[in-house]
C-alpha cells in the first residue's frame, strides 16, 4: 500500500523514468525475443507452458541484475492473475505477453531504486544496471540528485529505511508460514479459525501480497459453512471482532459467491442483532460501541437498508452517557469509533455539539508527547494510535506528539511480536492485531 504511493512519487519526480523503462524493455525483450507463441495459440495448456518459460527466463535475467528471487516471485505471482480467464489467442507474440509483464517489472526496479536511495541493499542492482549500460545518463543524474536530497534529509531517509526493513521482515514471516495460513483444518474451533484468518488477512491486504496465497480452503469454508460463522462472540472488541463480521468481510474481499438464500439469511441475522442491541442497551453506541460498529459495517457490506428511525435507536442515549465521568472509562479507540460511526452515517454535524466536544476532549487527554494511550492512566497503545491517526478531525491534536515516537514504538512492537508469533490455534490474537495496527500506524 505504502510502496504504491512511493512508486507514484518516484514516477512524478523522475522526469526521465520513461527513458529508463525503455532501456529496461530493450534489455529484457532481447532476452526473450526467441520465444514465438504462434504455435501455442490454439491451446491454453501449451500457452501456459510457454508463458512459464518466458517468466523463468525473465526471472534468471532479473536475478543476474541483482534482484532477489523472492522479490521477483512476489511480483510474478501477482502477474499470473492478469492472465487468468483471458483468451490466449490475444497473445500472438512474445512481445504481446511482455507488454502485460512490463508494469510488474517496472515495480521491481522502482523498489530497487527505493532501497538504493536509503542504502538498503539496492546498490548492487544499480551497479549492475550501470555496468550493463541499462541506466541512461540522464536518469543517472536524476537519481544522483534524489539520493543527495535523501542524504540531506536524514530523518526521512531513516524512516523509509525502517519501513522497508520492517516490510521485508513481515513478508518473509508470512511467506514462511504460507501453508499454515492457507490450511485451516488444524483449527477445531470455527471462531478461532475465522478470527485468526481475518486478522492475518488484514495484514496481507495491507502489504498487497494476496497472490502469495491460495485462498481455496477459506473460500470453501465461507461458502459452505455459513451456519458456523453467522454467529456472535462474547466480549466483542476491536481485537476480538464479531464472528459474523469476519465471515462477511472475507466473503466480500475474496469475492466468494454466496447463495442467494445465504445472503437473505445474513440480512435476517443482522436484524436480529439490531433487536438485541436495542433491547439490551439504553445507549447502544456507548454501551456496545464495538458491537454496533460491526453491525453497521456488516449492514453496509450486505446492502441492508436501515430506516432513519432504526439508526436513531442505535445512536440514542441520555446526556449522562456523554459526560466526562462516563467517557473517561471508555477506550480511546472506542471513542474514535463512535465519531467514525457518526461521520460514516453523515450525521456528525447533526449530533449535539456538546457531545462531540466531550468525546474529542476526552480523546485529546490521552495524547501525550510519547504517544497515544488507550486510557487516561494507561499505556501507549498501537490500537489507540491507529484509530486516532485514522480520523482526520483529530490530526491537529497530534502536533504535540514527537513523530519519531510513533515510528519507533510501532517498529519495536512489530519486531517483538514477529519474534513470538506462531500461526496455530494457540496464537495470541493480541499479537496479530498489534502487528496490524503497528503496520497501519507506519
Amino acid at each position: 500500500m505504502i510502496f504504491q504511493g512511493l512508486f507514484k512519487i518516484l514516477e512524478i519526480y523522475l522526469n526521465q523514468i520513461d527513458l529508463f523503462y525503455k532501456s529496461i524493455d530493450d534489455y529484457l525483450q532481447n532476452k526473450i525475443e526467441h520465444y514465438y507463441l504462434d504455435e501455442f495459440a490454439n491451446g491454453k495448456e501449451e500457452f501456459s507452458e510457454s508463458l512459464n518459460r518466458i517468466l523463468l527466463n525473465l526471472t534468471y535475467s532479473l536475478m543476474e541484475l541483482g534482484i532477489e528471487k523472492a522479490d521477483i516471485e512476489n511480483k510474478f505471482s501477482s502477474l499470473l492473475v492478469e492472465f487468468e480467464g483471458k483468451e490466449c489467442e490475444k497473445y500472438q507474440s512474445t512481445m504481446a505477453i511482455y507488454d502485460v509483464i512490463a508494469p510488474f517489472i517496472y515495480e521491481i526496479f522502482l523498489e530497487a531504486i527505493l532501497k538504493f536511495l536509503v542504502d538498503v541493499d539496492g546498490s548492487s542492482v544499480m551497479s549492475n544496471l550501470k555496468a550493463k549500460k541499462i541506466l541512461p545518463i540522464e536518469f543517472i543524474i536524476e537519481l544522483s540528485n534524489l539520493k543527495s536530497f535523501f542524504n540531506r534529509e536524514f530523518e526521512k531517509k531513516k524512516n523509509l529505511e525502517k519501513y522497508i526493513q520492517v516490510r521485508e521482515k513481515i513478508i518473509k514471516t508470512l511467506r514462511n508460514n504460507t501453508k499454515k495460513i492457507e490450511n485451516l483444518e488444524h483449527f477445531t474451533d470455527p471462531r478461532n479459525r475465522l478470527q485468526f484468518f481475518y486478522m492475518v488477512f488484514k495484514i496481507i491486504e495491507f502489504f498487497g501480497i494476496h497472490s502469495l496465497f491460495d485462498f481455496t480452503h477459506i473460500k470453501k469454508y465461507i461458502k459452505n459453512n455459513s451456519s458456523e460463522w453467522l454467529d456472535t462472540v462474547p466480549l466483542v472488541s476491536l481485537k476480538n471482532p464479531d464472528l459474523y463480521y469476519c465471515g462477511v468481510y472475507i466473503s466480500r474481499h475474496l469475492e466468494v459467491e454466496l447463495e442467494e438464500e445465504t445472503e437473505d439469511f445474513i440480512k435476517y441475522f443482522l436484524l436480529d442483532i439490531y433487536d438485541e442491541n436495542i433491547d439490551e442497551f439504553e445507549a447502544p453506541i456507548i454501551e456496545a460501541t464495538n458491537k454496533v460498529y460491526y453491525f453497521f459495517r456488516t449492514s453496509w457490506m450486505s446492502d441492508l437498508e436501515l430506516s432513519e428511525g432504526q439508526i436513531k435507536e442505535l445512536l440514542k442515549g441520555s446526556p449522562r452517557f456523554f459526560n466526562e465521568t462516563y467517557l473517561r472509562n471508555l477506550e480511546t479507540s472506542q471513542l474514535v469509533v463512535i465519531l467514525k460511526i457518526y461521520k460514516s452515517l453523515g450525521v456528525y454535524d447533526k449530533i449535539d455539539p456538546q457531545r462531540i466536544r466531550n468525546i474529542e476532549e476526552e480523546i485529546k487527554r490521552r495524547i501525550t508527547s510519547n504517544g497515544i494511550k488507550q486510557y487516561r492512566d494507561g499505556f501507549v497503545s498501537s490500537e489507540a494510535t491507529f484509530y486516532v491517526l485514522s480520523f482526520d478531525r483529530l490530526i491537529k491534536a497530534l502536533k504535540s506528539v514527537e513523530k519519531n515516537n510513533f515510528i519507533n514504538s510501532a517498529i519495536s512492537r512489530i519486531y517483538r511480536n514477529l519474534e513470538i508469533l506462531n500461526f496455530s490455534e494457540e496464537t495470541n490474537y493480541d499479537l496479530v492485531s498489534e502487528l496490524f495496527y503497528s503496520c497501519e500506524t507506519l
